[in-house]
């Protein structure tokens, strides 16, 4: 009910091909994808590269889910959780279970700037590196290793 609000909002344009659902319960997250579930990576590129689509969608969806944190997630879309419930909340758990201090770990993601999914893990402390996408991840990866 809440995102139909966003396809009906007047001031938001929203693609009308559509590959597959726009609504996903992930168990932890609710996700909403712009273009669909099963959109090709051609059309997600171009349709919000710069986020501002998105972050405009949260600033309109924030005053209605206060209760919950609300994020870009993939190319297209926006996750919804329990506040407290992100990456920064995966990391922790990480931490626990392999023993590490937060200075001995590393992040890598794509979605650093504020609103982004990955913010969390950056505001923690954990070193952070930028990416652009998979095949720069595993560049980056291969780097470390190196």
């Amino acid at each position: 009910m809440l995102f139909s609000c966003l396809l009906q909002d007047p001031t938001l344009s929203f693609p009308t091909k559509v590959w597959g659902e726009r609504l996903e319960n992930r168990g932890t997250q609710v996700t909403f994808s712009v273009l669909g579930q099963q959109a090709p990576c051609e059309e997600k590129k171009v349709w919000d590269p710069t986020f501002t689509k998105r972050l405009t969608m949260i600033e309109k969806l924030s005053p209605l889910l206060f209760d919950f944190e609300i994020r870009t997630g993939g190319a297209t879309s926006i996750d919804v959780t329990h506040k407290g419930i992100d990456k920064s909340y995966g990391i922790r758990n990480l931490q626990k279970q392999l023993g590490l201090d937060l200075s001995e770990m590393l992040f890598v993601g794509d979605a650093l700037f504020p609103g982004g999914n990955d913010r969390a893990v950056q505001d923690m402390g954990v070193e952070c590196i930028a990416t652009s996408g998979p095949a720069f991840t595993l560049k980056i990866i291969n780097d470390i290793l190196r």
